[in-house]
């Protein structure tokens, strides 16, 4: 099997000045020397204040598209004289249903899994991706999606990853620094068929 780099597991080196002491003889003797040193590279996944600002587009985009629904469904039946039952609690709670149980994680499942960001993160340069850097499975947008349902879920995102980003092992993070990382993948993964190759 194909050993690929996770997006979390990108070494790099840094430099940092390590003292060495004189023999003993001086006591002003102390010197300095760079050390080179390795360590994963840090993924600055989206939180915060942009983190809401995708939950609200999002709300919003969410009712647009709902309320052109409710027009069209509206208006399927006046055609069909089938106003009456519409106008019962047992009607409101069927619709309540359906839009929190279908609808609403639907909105995230299409947008996520076609385009791997909804129209808020889309407007906000946002991309969902796996641990690879890569689209995420229709499995994972799915557990994405339908964790959003669960109460209390958009509180999760107050921290650095949501649990509907834990439960489906995806990250949220800017489309310039996933562009980024992948070339520092591409470099390090032909650096390595490189030395394979020397004889």
């Amino acid at each position: 099997m194909e050993n690929r780099t996770k997006i979390t597991e990108i070494k790099e080196t840094y430099t940092v000045k390590s003292r060495i002491r004189g023999d003993g003889l001086a006591t002003d003797g102390t010197k300095f020397e760079n050390k080179t040193l390795i360590r994963y590279k840090e993924v600055t996944t989206v939180e915060g204040w942009p983190r809401f600002g995708h939950f609200m587009l999002d709300r919003v985009f969410f009712y647009v598209f709902a309320i052109i629904l409710g027009v069209m469904a509206g208006t399927v039946t006046a055609l069909t004289d089938n106003v009456g039952f519409w106008d019962t609690p047992l009607a409101d709670f069927i619709i309540n249903m359906i839009t929190y149980f279908i609808l609403f994680p639907g909105y995230y499942l299409f947008f996520e899994y076609f385009m791997q960001s909804s129209p808020g993160k889309l407007v906000l340069g946002r991309i969902v991706v796996n641990e690879y850097g890569e689209k995420p499975t229709f499995k994972q947008i799915l557990i994405r999606s339908y964790s959003r349902i669960v109460p209390f879920e958009a509180f999760s995102c107050c921290s650095e990853l949501g649990w509907h980003d834990k439960w489906s092992n995806t990250l949220v993070i800017r489309k310039k620094d996933l562009y980024e990382l992948q070339l520092i993948i591409k470099a390090q993964e032909f650096g390595d068929d490189s030395k394979n190759t020397m004889i």
